[in-house]
């Protein structure tokens, strides 16, 4: 089963001891000529999407992201386009590059 806070770094609090989750930053996805506009059919959620993209259901994020979608939600309203960013190397590197440190 998927575990969205598996990769989270856990971060103590020096005064009160406390642990937390460090907060993980998305960076921005410009639109790019390679891009994807996928219609969504009846049933189609981001993590599918991902899957079906990427391989990876953990990146459902992504296709989130690149479409301002509300990061809480993975469902899709049917007969819409979403952007389907095709290039993500550089995307996931940004994302490891801000959440260093």
């Amino acid at each position: 089963m998927f575990n969205r806070y598996s990769n989270q770094t856990k971060k103590r609090d020096t005064i009160t001891k406390v642990r937390y989750f460090k907060p993980t930053l998305y960076p921005d996805i410009p639109e790019r000529d390679d891009d994807i506009m996928h219609k969504v059919r009846s049933g189609e959620r981001l993590d599918l999407l991902a899957h079906q993209y990427y391989d990876d259901v953990g990146l459902w994020w992504i296709i989130s992201r690149a479409n301002s979608l509300d990061p809480s939600d993975i469902s899709l309203s049917a007969a819409t386009t979403v952007r389907i960013p095709t290039d993500i190397g550089p995307i996931l590197q940004e994302l490891t590059t801000i959440n260093s440190g």
